[in-house]
Order: structure tokens, then sequence, then C-alpha cells
């Protein structure tokens, strides 16, 4: 930035972070313009497979979009922020079913990557076909761990045959009423000469408008409210598969039967099949941070145009009550604390892609799988994803609340947003598992740590640098104990293999651990963002909506932090009050925080936010047809 640029500019360009710069506006206005057209005829897979193709001819290549995290994240919170279902329909198609391709389909002999499936990658990256992930398992808990659906090897004829099982293999996913056609990713378990060969992924052709394709059977619709999409299950009935729709990435079946993997085992190659994980973790915060910041920015203008009629101040904004200004400024920061997550998630993932100089990340080691397999793929990037749809969930269901009846109002979109995040807190790997693994993992690491930073008790709550500090030492705490309770559970005869028995007692602790880890990796971005703007008209800015997010994230975990010693209670007690003075440092500032946080949901019709919402509200709702209002009756 110049030091002439508008502060509203540069904060615009803050939020968004480095990449294609003329993508978010290209693709918001030809999104929000569909939306404002009537939608076509059929069930939300139809109209999602039209905006797919929509978008295929105003993205870049789709090998080249599945590299790009800053486009893939771009196009993630373009959809998010227009329409949450239509998001879980993008992640399927590009982050999952088009990722596995460009990641995983090299083999040897003949053409490598996307050419080897021909009309099918042409159909899918030009969105005549609609791509799904079909990985979840409906019968168990944990069912990415110990995947049942299988492909058993054909000697005779070189191909594959996919089965499932049992009622319980059914995978799960939004691939019901039918109508478009769609082709999935399956994960499933390799059999050659009936043995295990561990978990691939194999390109599917499940029907098209005529119905399922033979031996695809997909059952009738079931219904998720939080995120209503065309959910169906998929059963697998000899589903004959050539070889070159088998994501080897590189193992192999010789001409004598004999299978090669150059993983070492089975962990490591479940890991690496389920490597795209990567880029779902990767662009998903970005998403979460967008829908939060929309959340936010339409409540706290809410706030501010509604009058109140309680006897303490007639008619006042609702914004000038103390309460409503910690939940919806502390939203905002809570938003943009968030934003800062996206940017470290997307860096990560564009690391990762640098030091492996290939599409995927290098063979993992495939260690940690105790829960589930995520955090063994990448444990920041799928703790950072953890945290980031609970973030999102709590400031829309806080944004929704503060609004009244017009928050839980569909077109005013925060009911979508709350739905999405929470469902995706089971959705993209199961939250739970991911923050239990992390733990876990960071228990037994704690003996290598060196000695863990100084409680800072004499900095001041509303420096931006104390959360940061506060979080360092808490996750240090929690961990240090955890170790030493693992330790007793062996003097008492336990061993590392004991499995639940040894760590059924630490499993809370556990997860209280993971879950400080991720406040801390968020504390960290929030502050080496804050840290780098040189901007003055910034720099009276930011720092309060970080020292605010700070004291927010404070209060709200303030039972575990007296609980550990890292705070005091003079320190909580004086919460309320440092809260109000970072709120009055802010509100000068909420136009240009508005502007700049609200930026690229401007396009959207959400009354939520108009300056007259009643009638932006019956703008938005029309009037019914002429034909189904009643004449006007006179009485006699």
């Amino acid at each position: 930035m110049t030091p002439h640029t508008p502060p509203a500019t540069a904060l615009r360009h803050l939020i968004d972070g480095p990449g294609p710069g003329g993508l978010r506006p290209r693709l918001m206005a030809l999104l929000a313009e569909d939306a404002a057209a009537p939608s076509p005829p059929g069930a939300p897979g139809m109209r999602h497979g039209h905006r797919l193709r929509l978008l295929a001819r105003a993205l870049p290549p789709a090998d080249e979009l599945c590299r790009d995290p800053h486009a893939l994240a771009a196009l993630s919170e373009c959809a998010a922020v227009t329409d949450p279902p239509f998001y879980m329909a993008v992640l399927s198609h590009y982050a999952l079913c088009l990722r596995s391709i460009v990641c995983l389909s090299g083999g040897p002999g003949g053409p490598a990557g996307p050419a080897r499936l021909g009309g099918r990658w042409d159909a899918l990256a030009a969105g005549r076909a609609k791509g799904v992930f079909l990985v979840t398992e409906i019968g168990d808990g944990s069912s990415h761990l110990g995947i049942r659906t299988t492909a058993a090897f054909d000697p005779h004829t070189r191909e594959f045959v996919l089965g499932t099982p049992d009622a319980g293999a059914a995978k799960f996913s939004a691939v019901g009423a039918g109508g478009v056609r769609q082709t999935a990713v399956v994960c499933a378990r390799v059999r050659v000469a009936g043995a295990d060969r561990g978990v691939f992924s194999f390109v599917v052709d499940l029907g098209d408008a005529h119905g399922p394709a033979p031996g695809v059977e997909i059952s009738g619709g079931l219904a998720v409210a939080d995120l209503p999409l065309d959910y169906a299950l998929v059963r697998f009935h000899g589903v004959r598969l050539a070889t070159d729709q088998w994501l080897s990435d590189g193992a192999s079946v010789d001409a004598q039967g004999r299978f090669h993997d150059p993983l070492a085992d089975p962990d490591a190659r479940l890991s690496r099949t389920l490597c795209v994980g990567q880029a779902l973790w990767a662009t998903l915060p970005s998403a979460m941070a967008a829908m939060a910041r929309q959340s936010a920015v339409r409540a706290l203008r809410h706030s501010a145009h509604r009058r109140a009629h309680g006897r303490l101040a007639p008619g006042a904004p609702v914004l000038s009550y103390r309460p409503q200004q910690h939940a919806l400024l502390g939203g905002l920061a809570e938003a943009f604390a968030l934003t800062c997550v996206g940017h470290t998630a997307r860096d990560l993932w564009a690391t990762s892609l640098a030091d492996a100089g290939r599409p995927g990340p290098p063979a993992p080691a495939g260690a940690g799988m105790t829960f589930s397999p995520w955090t063994a793929v990448d444990r920041p990037l799928a703790v950072l994803k953890a945290l980031a749809v609970r973030t999102a969930a709590r400031v829309a269901a806080r944004c929704q609340h503060r609004c009244g009846l017009a928050g839980f109002l569909e077109p005013n979109l925060l009911s979508g947003y709350h739905g999405f995040a929470h469902a995706f807190d089971s959705a993209g790997g199961d939250s739970q598992l991911i923050l239990l693994d992390a733990g876990r993992a960071l228990a037994e690491e704690a003996a290598h740590r060196p000695v863990g930073p100084a409680v800072p008790r004499d900095a001041r709550v509303d420096a931006p640098h104390w959360w940061p500090a506060i979080t360092r030492a808490h996750e240090h705490w929690l961990a240090t104990c955890l170790h030493r309770a693992l330790t007793e559970q062996f003097r008492k005869g336990l061993a590392p293999s004991s499995g639940l028995d040894l760590w059924n007692p630490l499993l809370d602790a556990a997860l209280e651990l993971g879950e400080a880890y991720a406040s801390r990796l968020a504390a960290e971005s929030l502050a080496t963002t804050v840290a780098a703007v040189d901007d003055p008209a910034l720099g009276a800015v930011l720092p309060p909506l970080a020292a605010l997010y700070g004291a927010v994230e404070a209060r709200r975990l303030a039972g575990r932090l007296l609980a550990t010693g890292v705070i005091g209670v003079p320190t909580v007690r004086a919460l309320p009050g440092v809260m109000d003075e970072l709120c009055d440092r802010l509100l000068p500032h909420l136009p240009l925080l508005e502007d700049a946080m609200g930026a690229l949901g401007s396009a959207l019709p959400a009354p939520l936010g108009a300056g007259d919402y009643a009638a932006a509200l019956a703008a938005s709702v029309g009037r019914p047809p002429a034909s189904a209002a009643r004449p006007t009756e006179r009485l006699s």
C-alpha cells in the first residue's frame, strides 16, 4: 500500500490477502446475479450443477485451481457468502473430487494426472458433471479408519470390482434426487489376491439424468435441516472399474498379480489417500471468516438503526447498550481473528505444496491415527478447521440472537451461515476427534519441550500481545499436566499399548489441550498480522480490535484459565471494564470496519443491515399473487 491508500482500501487488501485480486469481484458478480435470477426448476443438485457450469467458465483451469490455495480460497469465500449449501457442493466438487484426481491419479504406464481419465475429467472440469466425494460410511463411528467398501482386483480382466458388503458400509453424501450427471471419488479398501492392500480412491460414474449407473444404488432422500442438500445413501453392487479409474498414486499390480506400493504401511496409504483434506482445511477457514464477517457487520448495522423502547433510554439505538456492543463488536473481532487464521491456513498449504514440488503433500508417516486419520494428514490445518467452524458458528449464533426475529429469517442469511458452520463441526473431519488426537499427541510430546513461557501477570489486558502470551502459557500448562497424568498411568502398570484403559480417564484433558492448542494458533495468527501492519490509520484500529478478541476469549474461557492459574480473579473481574474501553475506542472507526469487512457481501440483497430494515424486508418478500388475495367485503 502507498501512503495515500484510503484506510478502507488498505483494510480490504489486508482481509483479502495475496492472490488473484480480480477473482473475488468477478465471482461475486456472477453468483449474485444468478442468485437474483429465478431459480431453475429441480432439486438443489440440479441448481448446483447449473452454477458449477457457470463458475467453470469464470475460473482458472480446474487443474490449476486445485493447486492454487489463494484462488481456491477466493472461490470458497464467494460461494459461502452467497449460498452456504452451494458452497458445500463447491467443496465436494473442487477441493475433494477434482483435487483427488489432480493429486492421486499418477500411475505407472500411460499418461499421468487427469489425462488418464479422458472425458470424465473434461466433464468434471467444465461443470458438465457434478463431482462428489464418498468416504463416510453410515454404520460405525470413525468409519474413515475402518472403511469397509471394497475394490477387489480381478486378475483376469485387470479390473476392480467395487462392492458394499452390507448396509453399514453404505456411503453418505449429497447425491440424491438425480437429474444431473454425477461422478464420485470413492474411498475403498483394495483387495488383491484376497489380501487387504489399504484404502485408495476410485473415480466412479454414479449416474446421469436418466438415473443411477448399473450397479449403483442410491437411496431416497435424507434431510439435514442445518445444511439442506440432496443427501442419500450409496451402495455398490459389483461395479466394474477400469485400471485408469484407480487413483493409484504410484501403486500398481504387475502382470503376475503382485501388488506394489511405494508407501510403507496401510496407515501411510490412508493418510496419503485423504491428503485432499489439506485443500479443504486450508480454504475452509477463509470461507468461515467471510461468513462471520458478514454476520457481524449486518448485525452491527441492524443494531445501529434499530430503536429500543425500553424505559432506560426510549428511542436509543440498540447498539448503545453495552451487552450489545460486547456481543457484536466482539463478534467482529472474532471474525477478524478468523480472517487471520484463514491467511495462516492458506500459507501452510502453500508451503506444503512448494516443499513437495508436486500437487499433493509428501507421503506422511501415518502416525497418530488414534481417533481419526486427520491429524496424521496435517495437524495444524486440521485443528484450524475445527477452530474455524466452531468460531463461525458461535459468531453467527450470537448475531442471530442479538438481532431478534430478524436473525432467524432466511432472507437475512444468518441462519444459513450458522447452519453450515454448525453442520461442519462434524463434516470435513470431525472436530472433536481432531482435537482429541491433537491433545493426545501434544501430551506425548511434552517431555521434549523446553521450559514453558512465563505467565504474563503484569501485562495489560488491553495490549494486543497479552492474549497470545496467555494462550501459550495455558497450552504449556495443560500439556505438562496431561503428560504427568500419562506418566502416572504408566507407573500404575499400564503400557503405551493399553489403548482405551490408558487413555479413557484422560480424554477430557486431551480435548481441552487440543482446544488450547487451537486457541494459541488463532491468537498468534492475529498477533502476527497486526504486528506487520505499518499503516497509521489501521494502527489506530487493529490493535484495539485484537485486544478485544483477547478479552472476549478470556471471558469465554475464564473458568479454564482460572483453573490452571494462568489468570487470576482480579483479571476476570476487570474484563467487562476492559471490553467497555475497547468498544469505546472502536466505535468511532465502525464505518471503516463495516465498509472493509462487509465488502464481499455488499452485492447481496439481504435486508438485514439496511437503513430501513422493515421496508427492505417487505420489498424482498413482495406481494402475494392477485388471485391469492381475498376481496374486500362490505359489512351490511
